[in-house]
């Protein structure tokens, strides 16, 4: 049975791309919407609303009423705060069943990302989704894992290369294996797994492993220099060094480093591989390959 879809942050990078991809498939949904929180946000942020090719509801984001007369929820803020507590007690309250936390990354049930301070507030969103679903069986959720995202780790330079693009400095190891997937892809199986083909009740409560490559880190620099053109002299960072780096009186006060390097050091040491992936469920998708990804950025 079709369903009706709110999207929560239609105008940020992967909302864009989920607000695109709902609309290419919107006739297979009964409604499909997107939120915003005030009227008129400014010229600025208006001209962004507008370019959204989806209907706009204008309500509160942690007001129940704004939820009624949908199915499902699919957030894609970003959440530095956890708001997403309030938006999931909200959602559910006004009568929602499913509900997709902005969570497009990694599988936090690996070992490697339980005491980094980066998945704090992601663990505690997810333990309160889990939560709330339990009290009724009519209601689900859905977890879409993909590792990183590949052009983000280019758009940040996460491999960490030198201006001339010749050195590199990464924490981590180079056997460590490492999923990557391209946003679009991301985007891509997330409204996909919407589909009444995919999704066969409100009340299941999945996790959808997409991957795009999995390499290990040695490898993806070893396609950074086939299509780059040139050999990169890669100096790796131990983990208990990425520590004591973290320890350093200017980092210390620097709560945005510390973060990141929480982030880092998950990459590099293994919490970012993607293990039984879903590919195969999904054919409509071909995901774009680490290489791919990389020629298209420097070729």
């Amino acid at each position: 049975m079709p369903s009706s879809v709110l999207l929560l942050g239609a105008t940020g990078g992967i909302g864009a791309l989920i607000a695109g991809q709902l609309s290419s498939h919107r006739h297979q949904f009964d409604r499909v919407a997107f939120l915003t929180a005030i009227a008129d946000a400014g010229p600025e942020k208006e001209a962004k609303y507008k370019a959204v090719p989806l209907p706009r509801i204008v309500g509160a984001l942690d007001d129940p009423a704004s939820y009624n007369g949908f199915d499902i929820v699919v957030s894609s803020v970003n959440d530095l705060e956890g708001a997403q507590i309030r938006y999931i007690d909200a959602a559910f309250a006004g009568g929602i069943k499913h509900f997709y936390p902005a969570e497009f990354g990694m599988d936090l049930t690996r070992p490697e990302i339980q005491e980094e301070s980066f998945f704090a507030r992601k663990l505690n969103i997810r333990k309160h989704l889990e939560h709330v679903v339990s009290q009724d069986p009519s209601r689900g959720f859905t977890y879409i894992l993909v590792g990183m995202w590949s052009n983000w780790m280019l758009d940040f330079n996460i491999f960490g290369l030198s201006d001339d693009k010749k050195s590199a400095t990464f924490v981590g190891a180079p056997d460590t294996l490492l999923t990557t997937t391209h946003a679009e892809d991301v985007a891509s199986v997330t409204v996909l797994s919407l589909l009444p083909s995919h999704l066969k009740s409100l009340s299941e409560r999945r996790h959808i492993r997409l991957a795009g490559s999995t390499l290990t880190i040695s490898q993806y620099y070893s396609v950074l220099s086939k299509v780059l053109g040139h050999d990169i002299n890669v100096q790796y960072v131990s983990k208990e060094a990425s520590y004591s780096e973290a320890e350093d009186p200017k980092e210390k006060s620097n709560h945005l480093a510390i973060i990141l390097a929480s982030l880092k050091r998950t990459l590099g040491f293994g919490g970012s591989v993607l293990e039984g992936v879903d590919n195969d469920s999904y054919p409509e998708i071909t995901v774009k390959s680490w290489e791919e990804v990389v020629k298209a950025r420097f070729s």
